[in-house]
């Protein structure tokens, strides 16, 4: 069976919680034994390893990154610019994880049909077998001008 996530942090949990997703649960969570920077250390809930085991062929990978005012007490970015480049770090390792061998972008019909072919080909063993991914944008919060849109588009 093929499984879908709908909604997916990988590049937050690898870029802002500085988790390698490609390792097995147990050795993420055994490197963040003891920290306390972020609330919830050592109890990462998603690898890739997990996702192939759980058949989850295909994510909808989000690029987030919140823009904050200066009277909002909530975490985030101090400017539109600064949340933007965040996202664009989180594109990079989303490419990087391509160039791994370890995830797809999905962005076509083509490239659906190719990626369900790969995966339900039984000749690749499933730990070999890239995660596809729909690139998304939660949030408008890092859209510096309406120009970003289309640039977001473009990739």
């Amino acid at each position: 069976m093929f499984i879908f996530d709908a909604h997916l942090d990988l590049a937050m949990n690898a870029m802002e919680w500085n988790r390698d997703v490609r390792l097995p649960i147990a050795d993420i969570n055994q490197r963040e034994a003891g920290l306390t920077d972020k609330p919830d250390r050592g109890n990462a809930t998603v690898c890739l390893p997990e996702l192939r085991r759980g058949n989850i062929g295909m994510v909808v990978a989000t690029q987030i990154a919140r823009y904050v005012a200066l009277d909002n007490q909530l975490p985030g970015w101090h400017s539109p610019e600064q949340a933007w480049a965040h996202t664009q770090g989180q594109l990079a390792w989303y490419k990087a994880m391509e160039a791994a061998g370890e995830l797809v972008q999905v962005a076509d019909l083509q490239g659906l049909e190719a990626h369900l072919a790969r995966w339900n080909d039984h000749t690749i063993a499933q730990a070999d077998k890239p995660i596809g991914y729909v690139l998304s944008l939660e949030g408008a919060d890092s859209l510096v001008s309406v120009e970003h849109v289309e640039i977001a588009y473009q990739y």
